[in-house]
């Protein structure tokens, strides 16, 4: 696992307070230091990026300020903390306020508000940068999800193709409160029945009537026999009446779908035609 990143840079134009900053910090952080903002820059771009930038706001040249949005610019997750003299006080208020930096600290400073203020800053770097890291893992999750989502459709559309043109109907009947209710058919019942699919999930006793009353039972018994346990999947033949009103021969194979505790949830099946072979067989012989 990557370690976390504590490095500090600390940016001040006089040697003394660079001095005071390595005795105050160096046992403690991993801290590089700069004597100009732009020798910090150089730093940045060639180290980069640090945890946070401690930085005098007096500096020759490029002050605090301009150091700390130049940085932000480049390293957006860096925490800024200013130094400041008493009477620039005003300015690193003003700063603070504007969401330009983190933390100001007076000089001279005690080094344990020094020190609690480099470990809110290493704090709040890496709640931005977990947080960062968790959005980018997000984001290529759902990017990856998404390609096999686009995968499913792609294969959903090709099996819809298929079905449509199989002789086959494939169907499921969900089974609650004692009744059967049909929640999918595919596409190629039309050519079966003359019917558009719709009709079976509008009407759940759509398929009961339209089977000849002499087979009736038939299919009963042979659902009830799954329903009940006695087999798992069951074929049988019966006649289904057609659109425009004759009847045609169908065998029907089903089987059961149940929970974890025995009981029936959905059958699910197919209906083929008959009447086409059938028919070719007679001319046939």
């Amino acid at each position: 696992m990557k370690q976390p990143n504590n490095r500090i840079l600390c940016v001040d134009d006089q040697s003394d307070i660079i001095d005071l900053l390595k005795r105050h910090l160096s046992d403690s952080y991993d801290c590089v230091f700069a004597t100009s903002g732009a020798q910090a820059l150089k730093l940045i771009d060639a180290e980069g990026p640090f945890a946070t930038v401690v930085a005098d706001y007096s500096m020759p040249n490029m002050d605090g300020i301009t150091l700390l949005a130049e940085i932000r610019t480049r390293c957006a997750d860096t925490v800024p903390i200013m130094l400041t003299a008493y009477g620039d006080i005003e300015v690193a208020i003003a700063a603070l306020h504007q969401g330009n930096i983190f933390r100001f600290l007076r000089k001279p400073w005690a080094i344990d508000e020094l020190k609690r203020a480099i470990s809110d800053a290493l704090d709040l770097y890496h709640l931005i940068t977990n947080e960062r890291r968790l959005r980018d893992e997000l984001a290529s999750t759902n990017a990856a999800l998404n390609d096999k989502v686009k995968e499913l459709d792609e294969t959903n559309q090709l099996l819809e193709y298929w079905v449509e043109f199989s002789p086959a109907v494939l169907y499921s009947l969900t089974y609650e409160d004692d009744r059967l209710r049909p929640t999918y058919v595919s596409k190629n019942f039309y050519r079966l029945t003359g019917h558009e699919r719709t009709a079976m999930i509008v009407d759940p006793d759509f398929w009961s009537a339209n089977m000849h009353p002499d087979d009736r039972a038939r299919f009963e018994s042979a659902v009830a026999a799954l329903l009940e346990g006695e087999h798992s999947q069951q074929t049988v033949e019966y006649r289904v009446r057609h659109q425009s009103g004759d009847y045609r021969p169908i065998v029907d194979s089903m089987r059961v779908i149940r929970n974890t505790e025995g009981q029936p949830l959905e059958i699910v099946g197919a209906w083929l035609d008959l009447s086409v072979a059938r028919a070719s067989i007679a001319r046939s012989s």
